[in-house]
């Protein structure tokens, strides 16, 4: 009976072994890495042109190179299309190598006038501390705009980290009434090392640097190549001017939008009318790799460019608002006026702080009225204006607006001028301090 019963054995275990685990087959290795895919690809191509030119020397160890002639018609019509596909990608390889070879990067230098770009305060004398302040400077100020690096990266993907390469990137600075404008392009990403150590000596002589969301994505992604590459430090970004945020306090509010593209359109009155996507940017770059062609790169570099460009008419334009509204003419959109209104507070411009909050309580609606009141009346009390701040405040109130913890910080506040002006009335004698000082 034991014989003819049928063999239980666990889940899992196999026949030939008591306990032994039926083990997993182990999945393929994927190439998630963008540093393997990239070898794979470059690796290849050496390997075809390198078959290539190992036919080429055949050939002229058994005598005169001689040109093949290309089929007849008639011959071409009776191979099919897949010879001629062959045909095709045969002459293609011939022409490929009949280019020179490239140079492992290179660099494409130009230079504009800043009356061409319109400049008014970039580049015009010498920075102003606290006028970099509105700019977004984190870190001492320089002394002069030509101390200050524009730039500007393109990647082989978005999200960062150590698989995304820097293959472009737009330095531009201001000498002798211009600005210069160097791109620096990695045409062989297996030369990175000597490509990163070129960009080390182009920026070790700024210690300040300007950029769009750099503080985010462009520098933290330059440390990380100086590091992998050259293991090296990058000092460009000891003062940072990043002029998204500056960029948001202005115009946010008025178009949605303060993308470089947005505010070229917007701001500059200069949109771009073809432009790659830069979500594109990537493939677009793999592609050159594959190919070399140099049309492929073009669109990319024009994009590079036109960044750069744009970010210092862009730092021009907000200086120029600054610089306005220290002088009374505060920006005509409140909620831009109340913005800088607030950097004017931290810089200890409180002249200027004053006249943004006034306009943008005068000309914004009562959403935005509630928003400033308060700063708006220690701006007031420290006019010695404590009566208009208790009639601004007290209207408030009287039309129901602002939630019920504003509403309490406003009447605590209504009850500290209330205070304060009975002790004025009174005289020094009602003073506590004053009480205590003659006891």
């Amino acid at each position: 009976m034991p014989d003819r019963m049928s063999v239980l054995r666990r889940t899992g275990v196999r026949p030939g072994g008591r306990g032994a685990r039926i083990g997993r087959p182990s999945p393929l290795p994927r190439m998630n890495d963008l540093r393997a895919r990239i070898a794979e690809i470059i690796a290849r191509d050496r390997a075809r042109h390198a078959r290539a030119e190992g036919a080429d020397s055949a050939g002229a160890r058994g005598g005169s190179p001689r040109r093949a002639s290309a089929p007849s018609a008639p011959v071409l019509s009776s191979l099919g299309h897949d010879a001629e596909a062959r045909v095709a990608s045969s002459e293609e390889r011939t022409a490929a190598e009949k280019r020179p070879p490239a140079a492992a990067f290179e660099v494409r230098e130009q230079r504009i006038a800043l009356d061409d770009l319109g400049l008014e305060v970039v580049g015009r004398g010498a920075c102003d501390a606290l006028l970099l302040a509105h700019l977004g400077l984190k870190g001492e100020p320089p002394r002069d705009w030509t101390d200050i690096l524009f730039l500007d990266t393109e990647t082989t993907g978005l999200a960062g980290g150590t698989g995304t390469y820097v293959f472009l990137i737009g330095l531009a600075h201001i000498a002798n009434g211009e600005l210069v404008l160097r791109q620096h392009l990695l045409r062989d990403i297996s030369a990175e090392s000597e490509f990163v150590e070129h960009l080390k000596r182009e920026l070790e002589p700024y210690r300040a640097c300007a950029s769009y969301n750099g503080k985010t994505f462009d520098i933290p992604l330059l440390r990380t190549r100086f590091v992998m590459a050259i293991r090296s430090e990058l000092t460009v970004d000891e003062s940072h001017l990043d002029l998204l945020h500056p960029a948001r306090r202005l115009w946010k509010d008025r178009f949605g939008s303060t993308t470089l593209r947005q505010l070229e359109d917007s701001i500059l009155d200069d949109g771009r009318v073809a432009d790659i996507p830069g979500s594109c940017i990537p493939d677009a770059y793999f592609h050159y790799l594959r190919r070399g062609d140099e049309a492929i790169i073009a669109p990319v570099i024009t994009h590079n460019a036109r960044d750069v460009i744009s970010l210092v008419r862009i730092a021009d334009r907000v200086a120029g608002a600054v610089l306005d509204a220290r002088t009374g003419n505060a920006p005509a959109h409140a909620p831009a006026a109340f913005a800088l209104a607030r950097v004017f507070e931290r810089t200890g411009e409180l002249e200027a702080a004053f006249g943004c909050y006034e306009s943008a309580y005068y000309d914004g609606d009562n959403e935005l009225r509630v928003r400033l009141a308060l700063p708006y009346a220690r701006a007031l009390e420290r006019r010695g204006e404590r009566d208009r701040a208790v009639q601004m405040l007290e209207t408030l109130l009287a039309l129901g607006l602002g939630s019920v913890r504003w509403r309490e910080q406003v009447e605590s506040r209504l009850r500290r001028l209330a205070r304060r002006k009975a002790m004025k009335k009174a005289g020094p004698r009602a003073d506590p301090a004053f009480a205590n000082a003659t006891a």
